[in-house]
């Protein structure tokens, strides 16, 4: 049996060398006596990485397997980095960070950016508890109420027609003498029936006891004082819509910045520096949106491409990984892909993929295939790649009630078993045992061990939206194998030694949410001292009324602090440590 070769088809198995769930093997066709080989990885995703035409028989090709291997290692751990600081003189750049220093041609800064606080009375205080800076994520906490809105900007007149859709009547307070966007976004503010325009007007501060009762604001030019005050036991909204500040802490005094810390570009999205590009809120311009953003992506991705490819010419070197050129003749190039195509075929016998010429994977219909309902056809795959990489089965446990959103969880979570063995799903029995869930908790999904055991995360409702994404990463981090972090941020979650129940109280539009989520979702995964469980608030008023939520993301530990706004995972660290 020693001597006995393993075959995958028609090809001979040289090597296989195991990462995580990966198996990378080299395979070389022994029918036509080629000797071509070909490098290829099974597991996360299923792929022909490389032929070795020339690899020599002998060792050579455990070498090359175990050097590819160890190369996807290291770009895995690459893009979990942290950077800490670039050098962009000269034609080689060089990114430093917590896991090493990088060398490249360019660099692409897509940092983005945050809100920026105005700086009034009782601004910070009454963040999360009346002043906001998202109208899509707490606009409808607002439903019913007075709002004002600070700023004159295309954000200020837009956002505050979509806030009319909740508020009984918004008002904007401008401190100049006029809008400073384009007339037409100005013009659909002031003809709006719901919307009171006041110029040269600014807050002089904002009052309350655990939520906002009462505004004060001014004339700038007069000086005279007004006073807003919410009707008795209600409350009212400030939303701030007074730009953003840009993180561009990591090319200040490097590349060229506007006075208010925006890269500036060219049209290729290059910055002043040649070969680093900017892409979305964090470059100057005059519309910050998702689809402005992708667009300044798609620019710059490939204006990089092309400058990187200048310089590799002018320089003559070539690429690390060199997938697609060939320089062989025309028709050999069609005999080879017919063997890369022989070769595919063996891969999704094997494996149960079907390969694409793209690389991307497609899993096999199911017979069930009422899936498709809830997710499209790139979803799936993605979904499929994430399920692939959990290192151990999960049991999603439901705790139903008769609300609709009960029938929608279990279809939903039920939707996602049938794409993978590695999720199942049980439903509890209402009071069952020392496991049952209050009715006022239910619709509710517990991720439990293969073994039945806690994992300490859960979510109420139906997670959806935006915290579909952070929902299916918990299962990746409960998995066993989940995202890498940093080993000091390893170590201070581990040095959690008390219990912690962390509660998340989130929307399904908010698109800050996720962030805290997963990044506490990691710390319960990790610790088993700590719990965390995901609220969509709009679906449980009692906790909106409970902990004063107006905005979100909110979090509460122990039920006893509470905080408000995005937060990573070093910050949610560090906000532990304070209270702890």
């Amino acid at each position: 049996m020693e001597n006995e070769k393993r075959m995958v088809g028609d090809y001979t198995v040289l090597c296989a060398v195991n990462i995580g769930s990966r198996e990378i093997i080299l395979a070389e066709n022994e029918q036509d006596n080629s000797g071509e080989r070909f490098l290829c990885c099974y597991g996360e995703r299923n792929d022909i990485f490389e032929k070795f035409t020339e690899c020599a028989v002998g060792d050579d090709y455990i070498d090359a397997a175990l050097f590819f291997a160890e190369r996807i290692k290291q770009d895995a751990e690459r893009f979990r980095a942290e950077v800490e600081k670039l050098d962009v003189d000269g034609e080689y750049k060089i990114v430093h960070t917590n896991k090493g220093n990088f060398s490249c041609y360019g660099i692409l800064l897509a940092t983005g950016a945050h809100p920026r606080m105005i700086g009034f009375e009782g601004e910070k205080r009454f963040k999360g508890r009346g002043v906001a800076y998202c109208a899509t994520c707490d606009g409808e906490f607002f439903t019913g109420k007075e709002i004002f809105v600070v700023g004159g900007g295309y954000a200020a007149a837009e956002e505050s027609v979509f806030l009319t859709k909740y508020a009984s009547h918004v008002t904007i307070l401008i401190r100049g003498e006029d809008f400073s966007c384009p007339k037409s976004s100005a013009d659909k503010a002031r003809a709006n029936e719901k919307i009171t325009v006041l110029t040269s007007t600014e807050i002089v501060r904002a009052e309350g006891e655990d939520v906002l009762t009462t505004l004060v604001y001014k004339n700038v030019k007069t000086g005279e004082e007004s006073v807003y005050h919410a009707p008795k036991g209600d409350t009212f909204g400030i939303f701030v819509f007074a730009g953003y500040e840009p993180e561009t802490s990591l090319l200040q005094g490097k590349a060229e910045i506007d006075e208010k810390g925006y890269v500036i570009t060219d049209a290729s999205r290059q910055t002043s520096i040649s070969g680093v590009y900017a892409a979305g809120d964090v470059c100057q311009k005059n519309l910050r949106q998702v689809v402005t953003a992708v667009g300044d992506g798609a620019v710059a991705a490939t204006e990089l491409e092309r400058y990187v490819a200048a310089m590799q010419k002018k320089n003559g070197a070539k690429p690390s990984r060199n997938l697609r050129e060939n320089k062989q003749s025309k028709e050999k190039n069609v005999t080879q892909e017919k063997k890369r195509e022989g070769m595919q075929s063996v891969v999704a016998e094997n494996t149960g993929y079907e390969m694409h010429k793209t690389g991307q994977q497609k899993q096999p219909e199911a017979e069930d295939s009422s899936s498709d309902e809830f997710f499209d056809e790139e979803t799936e795959k993605q979904l499929d790649e994430v399920f692939d990489r959990m290192a151990h089965p999960l049991i999603l446990k439901l705790y139903l009630n008769q609300k609709q959103e009960s029938v929608q969880l279990k279809q939903y979570m039920e939707a996602m078993s049938r794409r993978t063995e590695k999720l199942s799903v049980i439903v509890a029995e209402e009071g069952a045992g020392g496991d049952s869930v209050p009715a006022n908790e239910r619709p509710f999904v517990r991720i439990l061990g293969e073994d039945g055991s806690d994992t300490g995360l859960g979510f109420h409702g139906v997670p959806g939206g935006h915290e579909f994404t952070s929902f299916v990463i918990g299962l990746y981090n409960a998995a066993g194998l989940g995202q890498e972090v940093d080993a000091q941020i390893m170590e201070r979650i581990h040095a959690i030694k008390k219990p912690l129940h962390i509660k998340i109280l989130v929307t399904l539009a908010c698109s800050m949410c996720p962030d805290l989520v997963i990044a506490a979702q990691k710390i319960a995964a990790e610790n088993p001292q700590v719990t965390a469980e995901i609220y969509d608030v709009m679906l449980y008023p009692s906790y909106q009324k409970r902990y004063k939520v107006m905005s979100v993301p909110c979090l509460v530990v122990n039920d006893e602090h509470v905080a408000f706004g995005r937060k990573t995972l070093p910050e949610l660290l560090d906000y532990l440590d304070e209270i702890l």
